[in-house]
């Protein structure tokens, strides 16, 4: 065996087809026999696939498949060592690199790569292919190799690791284990992953209401006076003892999981007893409590890790107490404006302090953040722009693990691109974003790539040039002031008719552009179910009759069609799937606009309605326009008190019909009044009642949405002022997760008519 040195690369010469590929060093003047793959004797599973994988890839480069042996073969000249392999060099030790890190070193004619765990070893396999070898991988089933006659490994003695210790991108894409591998991504960690036993809002698996409240309602959370079930009382001494004792007794089931949450429930009502008050004004947080609860269960379990949540009313961190040092702090961004970067609001209260207060107390922070439109999955949702800063931002202040909030079990807008962004950024924040984007493009939509570029760059812009907030429970209506205009939308159309042009002979990729376009197609619908007979509306008045458009329905047709074919499975957060969409925008656009006597009549209300719900304003409960199921479109809501409104007519009209439409949705803590009453006068100051509808919806009712409409024919009679009394439960009740808190009542068109 002859030997040589090692210059600055190590060229290994492989050309198609041939039967030995020949192994150059320095100036390739010296060819040697070829080289083998070696593996550990018997491999793990994670060895064997990195192997196999290797394997396949360099043959898809070059037409050459290379043998494959385990150590106990004899040792061959050129060799590529994958793993800790018996009588070969170990140049790094896996004990000395971090779980996901891996390491490269060549060394007379060898490549050894190394991992400091079974996946760092399959990380650093597919680092080498990206890198090395030409491989791509943009999606599940969409990867590309490059066709080569030689592949040049460079002289190599480096180890890399991720930014962060954990990452997962939670997208539909990343369900698939061989992608979320190549992406180095975590997939679904607390699901198939043994490191977690369990997973945020545990408190009542861990003292169950159902079990405990009817006997000791002081385990539970003391509000207004009340005990209810929002969340637990973390001062009370039993609470502690029936959390670790149950808690061990999970443990005895999953003894190898490492991370437990012992976590807040979704919703708000924070304990206000004295012992629990005391602390949190101590702490200024009511996170103070949290931590002192958590720390005492941390203390009972130190061989584990306990994490909790740092999430809407605990995110500020507490003044003065530390988490222990097994304790795990995850952080959530529900609230924050994805218009721009997080540190560009530095103000106390802001997620930047709270994040940078919470760094400064704890070694061991995983972000939660959101990055997906939650209220209408598939809707466009201009982002990007703030991704990269933001991850960055975590990485400054030393979070260790990243939870990227997409959707799961559904396509949703961008998906693609975003699951391929994130993963790379969660490896190295400081990756040149624009670059990566660009080769995305290029390698997914080919020939459409500039199109689809384009359309996504201008649709950021415009959102930036607005100055307008961007918040992840929207809705594409309320984006029209923004990227969602009538001139903009026209010209993403042009867009996405040249990307689907562009392709047309090209079977795998024009399914790709037309599933981009979704998005649009929905954001339109949207818009017209909300302007009705206004611009872009669904409504054309034609001879005197409003005439649903028929491109309208079209356009649903093709959304609905296009969205099952292409695997949305749901439209919004709760499940409506495409199917069950489109049955609800025909119903929608039947009863959407009514002719009646109060149509577009001024009226009076006795308490303005909620900031974020006002629908169009003043003349919005008389416009003629019903509204439908998404609570931010037409309706307006009332929080904490009763309806009432007045409505002048203008002058003494006959009358035998009145109504107004309510809309209850639990999940959101919105129910239907509890009765309405309808009133006229004559002088706008005394009033007579002229009806009184009971409410006929149980607030327990489980379909997702109800829109009821409270009306009544009456006797005829000739008013001018009709008032509308409407009244609310005003508090969320004992049996809902937001007991105590304050419910709201959604209403929309108020009718009066002659019928």
């Amino acid at each position: 065996m002859r030997t040589f040195l090692i210059s600055l690369f190590l060229v290994i010469m492989i050309t198609a087809n041939c039967q030995d590929p020949m192994i150059y060093f320095g100036n390739q003047s010296n060819p040697v026999s070829v080289f083998r793959l070696v593996i550990p004797a018997p491999p793990n599973e994670k060895e064997y696939k990195a192997a196999k994988e290797l394997q396949k890839y360099i043959e898809t480069a070059t037409g050459y498949r290379i043998e494959l042996l385990t150590d106990s073969n004899t040792k061959t000249p050129v060799e590529i060592v994958i793993g800790k392999c018996a009588g070969r060099a170990l140049f790094f030790d896996p004990k000395d690199l971090e779980p996901d890190e891996f390491a490269f070193r060549t060394n007379g004619g060898n490549l050894y790569i190394t991992g400091g765990s079974e996946k760092g070893l399959l990380y650093g396999v597919y680092d080498l292919v990206e890198k090395y070898i030409g491989g791509s991988f943009y999606a599940p089933g969409a990867e590309e190799v490059a066709k080569k006659s030689e592949i040049r490994f460079p002289v190599m003695n480096y180890t890399e690791k991720p930014a962060f210790r954990s990452r997962e991108v939670y997208y539909a894409g990343m369900a698939d284990q061989d992608f979320a591998d190549k992406m180095r991504c975590d997939r679904n960690a607390w699901k198939v992953s043994e490191d977690w036993g369990m997973w945020v809002h545990t408190m009542f698996s861990l003292v169950p209401p159902e079990k405990y409240f009817s006997s000791h309602p002081e385990y539970y959370a003391l509000m207004a006076g009340k005990r209810g079930k929002t969340q637990l009382c973390l001062t009370n001494p039993d609470v502690l003892k029936i959390t670790i004792e149950e808690l061990g007794m999970k443990m005895k089931e999953k003894p190898n999981a490492k991370y437990w949450s012992v976590s807040q429930m979704d919703t708000y009502g924070s304990c206000e007893c004295s012992e629990c008050k005391k602390i949190d004004k101590r702490e200024g947080s009511p996170s103070g409590s949290m931590i002192e609860f958590v720390n005492k269960v941390a203390a009972a379990f130190p061989d584990k890790i306990i994490s909790t949540l740092a999430y809407q009313y605990t995110r500020s961190a507490p003044k003065y107490i530390k988490p222990a040092s097994n304790v795990n702090i995850m952080l959530c961004t529900i609230e924050c404006d994805r218009s721009k970067p997080i540190d560009s609001d530095t103000s106390k209260g802001s997620f930047y302090a709270d994040l940078r207060d919470w760094s400064k107390i704890s070694n061991d922070i995983l972000v939660w953040d959101y990055v997906i439109q939650f209220t209408n999955m598939i809707a466009p949702f201009p982002n990007f722009h703030v991704l990269q800063p933001n991850i960055r931002l975590f990485k400054k202040f030393n979070v260790k693990g990243v939870f990227e909030q997409g959707c799961h079990g559904t396509y949703s807008e961008n998906q693609e691109l975003r699951q391929f962004v994130l993963a790379k950024l969660l490896w190295n924040p400081d990756i040149n974003l624009d670059s990566l984007m660009n080769s995305f493009y290029r390698g997914y939509y080919g020939n459409a790539a500039t199109w689809i570029k384009k359309y996504n760059s201008e649709m950021g812009k415009a959102q930036v040039a607005s100055n307008l907030s961007l918040w992840i429970y929207g809705a594409p209506v309320q984006e029209t002031g923004s990227f969602l205009t009538s001139d903009l939308i026209k010209k993403y159309d042009g867009y996405f008719d040249e990307a689907e042009f562009s392709v047309t002979l090209d079977p795998d990729r024009l399914p790709r552009v037309k599933k981009a376009r979704l998005p649009l197609r929905y954001a339109k619908i949207e818009i017209a179910r909300k302007n009705i007979n206004g611009p872009d509306g669904f409504l054309d008045n034609t001879d005197g009759k409003m005439i649903v458009r028929k491109t309208f329905n079209e356009d649903l047709d093709k959304f609905v069609e296009e969205a099952n074919l292409y695997g949305v499975k749901s439209i919004h957060e709760r499940g409506l799937s495409p199917d069950q969409y489109k049955l609800d925008v025909l119903l929608s656009v039947k009863n959407a606009f009514t002719q009646h006597l109060a149509l577009n009549k001024p009226y009076t209300l006795a308490n303005p309605p909620g900031p974020k719900y006002m629908a169009d304003g003043a003349i919005s409960l008389t416009d003629g326009k019903r509204g439908f199921e998404n609570y931010h479109i037409l309706w307006q809501g009332f929080e904490g008190m009763d309806f009432e409104m007045t409505i002048d007519l203008g002058a003494p009209t006959e009358i035998n019909y009145v109504g107004a439409e309510f809309l209850q949705d639990i999940t959101s803590w919105i129910f239907m009044p509890q009765f309405v009453t309808f009133s006229g006068s004559d002088d706008g100051k005394n009033f007579r009642e002229l009806t009184k509808v009971e409410n006929m919806v149980s607030p327990q009712d489980k379909t997702p949405v109800v829109i009821r409409l409270f009306e009544q024919s009456i006797p005829s009679v000739k008013t001018r002022y009709i008032r509308i009394f409407a009244k609310s439960v005003l508090t969320c009740p004992e049996w809902h997760i937001g007991h105590g808190g304050k419910a709201w009542v959604f209403v929309d068109e108020v009718l009066v008519d002659k019928k």
